[in-house]
């Protein structure tokens, strides 16, 4: 929780802060940094504490072109790293590795900047990045605060008193389905898709959700929303302005520079606008534009995003019969193959870099200058939604190819990351392990991805490994009082502080995915419990639609139609 009793010197810092930093758009190796990282663990808090020095966290992944801006332009300088070496403890997040800590200390963007005190209290946090002046003025005003005027709160337990278990009827349901839908499309933007009116991030699984309520209800409207939607997501539908892009060597020797000259690559965005989301060169989707219109976009291409929307074109296709989405869920599905994947061990790497200058050279171009780095980490939740994609590929397009990357990628997940603890979180390519236990997110999409592909092959063995998947989430995760399924429940106390070892807060997509899975569990099995658990889950969140799942929406319309056979 935040300290409310920042005091003169802690607002001073909030702004010079505030005032310096830039849009927020990753890791970087902090192996050989100049700053003497330590990872997010218990080892670095005790050491503050014991060393009275408040804690500087950064938050950043591996992708992201503005934390690389941070990292060269002001966290690498000799006066901020020797600054941070002295005066602070200087703790390094992957937000890929650790979403669950990120999920924690959550912000508008990447990256991340957050101060503790010594004793671990929480002091500022911030997004973007943080210009020298403005960084080494924050630093020292809290350096100065912490030694003259903060005093420790105490430990605060917050005590939360158990909610009734729900489960929800007809009426309930109904009205979910509904709501969901309402809010959505007072949401949507009739102009160019999508959701809201500023920047446009892809939300696929809504949008595949919309696609699929056509199909059960024939209202066009749906199909509408859906179609607009994509067509702007990969540029179909706009009208592409003049470009006034600079020669190929220009852009190379702008590129050398990307991280530094960013008023050069910032005009660049606007003389050449990139438009849509999808990069018809190489295939793949970016993570979303910075415009209303789908154009000029944040130019990392992340796993999980690919997977969803290779499934959202992929279904666009199947029901519309138009071949440009299935070229566009092809062309993006042979990027991941080429580009993401390691075909010896049957793993899908986590992304592709941000590269402001890269997406601008032609086709030509590209193949004469070195691609965007990528993070060859494997993380649990992608690998699994990335094998469900393919599997329903294959099933749409009849090409052999998708279903054995998909089964090895479940195999990958099998052998590699299911543990008699649940599925752990990531696999780190460079130790050869996997690390993590304890947390929802792996474990509701592998849950998921297994008994998808159950239900797509027939083969027992999906069956099973969904089965010691949800048999660890219902005997660790979930709340026998209130229904859901809590964050974490974990034994890996290095990767944690005190008291961050159980979270009790309930997130909702995950939780939405594992009610999902529960229910699809119960119809392979005929096993009563699966559907009470998932019905259970559902009645937590069915009460509020100020947030949406489209997993809930489709075990809710799948509920209603049980109840209606």
């Amino acid at each position: 929780m935040k300290s409310l009793r920042l005091g003169f010197t802690v607002s001073a810092l909030l702004c010079g802060l505030l005032l310096g930093h830039s849009p927020a758009a990753s890791a970087y190796s902090h192996g050989d940094s100049l700053v003497r990282w330590h990872d997010y663990s218990k080892d670095a808090f005790v050491k503050a504490e014991k060393e009275g020095k408040p804690v500087f966290m950064l938050i950043t992944a591996v992708w992201c072109y503005w934390c690389h801006v941070y990292e060269e332009k002001s966290l690498e300088t000799k006066q901020v790293s020797s600054y941070l070496n002295e005066h602070y403890v200087p703790v390094f997040v992957d937000y890929d590795e650790r979403k669950d800590i990120a999920r924690k200390y959550p912000a508008t963007g990447l990256p991340t900047t957050v101060i503790f005190a010594p004793d671990g209290e929480e002091l500022i946090s911030l997004p973007g990045y943080i210009p020298v002046d403005k960084l080494m003025t924050g630093l020292r005003n809290t350096v100065d605060y912490v030694k003259n005027e903060y005093r420790p709160r105490g430990e605060e337990q917050e005590v939360r008193e158990a909610a009734k278990m729900v489960v929800p009827g007809k009426a309930a349901l109904e009205r979910y389905v509904k709501d969901f839908l309402k809010l959505v499309t007072s949401y949507y933007d009739s102009a160019y898709g999508g959701i809201g009116t500023r920047q446009k991030y892809p939300n696929a699984a809504e949008f595949l959700r919309l696609l699929e309520y056509y199909e059960e209800s024939g209202e066009k409207k749906w199909l509408d929303m859906v179609t607009n939607t994509v067509d702007h997501m990969a540029g179909f539908s706009q009208k592409r302005p003049e470009s006034r892009r600079p020669a190929f060597e220009e852009l190379v020797k702008l590129r050398a520079r990307e991280r530094s000259d960013i008023d050069a690559v910032a005009r660049l965005q606007t003389d050449d606008v990139f438009v849509g989301i999808y990069d018809a060169v190489e295939g793949g989707f970016f993570r979303y534009a910075t415009r209303r219109d789908w154009t000029i976009p944040h130019y990392e291409k992340i796993l999980s995003d690919n997977a969803e929307l290779a499934l959202l074109f992929l279904n666009a296709y199947r029901v519309t019969d138009r071949q440009r989405y299935r070229s566009v869920a092809e062309k993006t599905l042979h990027y991941v193959l080429t580009t993401l994947y390691d075909e010896e061990a049957g793993r899908f790497y986590g992304s592709q870099d941000a590269d402001e200058v890269y997406y601008h050279f032609t086709a030509a171009e590209r193949a004469r200058v070195e691609p965007p780095h990528v993070d060859r980490n494997s993380y649990a939740f992608s690998n699994a939604q990335m094998a469900s994609t393919l599997l329903r590929a294959a099933a749409v397009l009849g090409d052999e190819r998708y279903a054995e990357a998909g089964r090895r990628a479940l195999e990958f997940i099998r052998k590699e990351l299911l543990t008699d603890y649940g599925v752990l979180s990531y696999y780190d390519h460079k130790d050869g392990r996997a690390h993590i236990n304890g947390n929802i997110e792996p474990n509701a999409w592998a849950a998921l991805a297994f008994l998808e592909a159950y239900g797509l092959t027939g083969e027992k063995s999906y069956l099973e490994s969904a089965g010691k998947v949800l048999d660890f989430a219902l005997e660790h995760l979930y709340d026998g009082e209130s229904g859901g399924f809590f964050e974490r429940r974990s034994t890996d106390d290095a990767y944690y502080r005190p008291g961050e070892l159980f979270v009790d807060e309930k997130p909702l997509e995950e939780n939405g995915v594992m009610a999902y899975a529960l229910y699809l569990a119960y119809e392979a099995t005929g096993d009563e419990d699966y559907l009470l658990r998932a019905r259970q889950t559902l009645g937590v969140f069915v009460g509020s639609i100020r947030e949406y799942s489209p997993y809930l929406h489709r075990l809710s319309a799948r509920l209603l139609a049980r109840a209606g056979e």
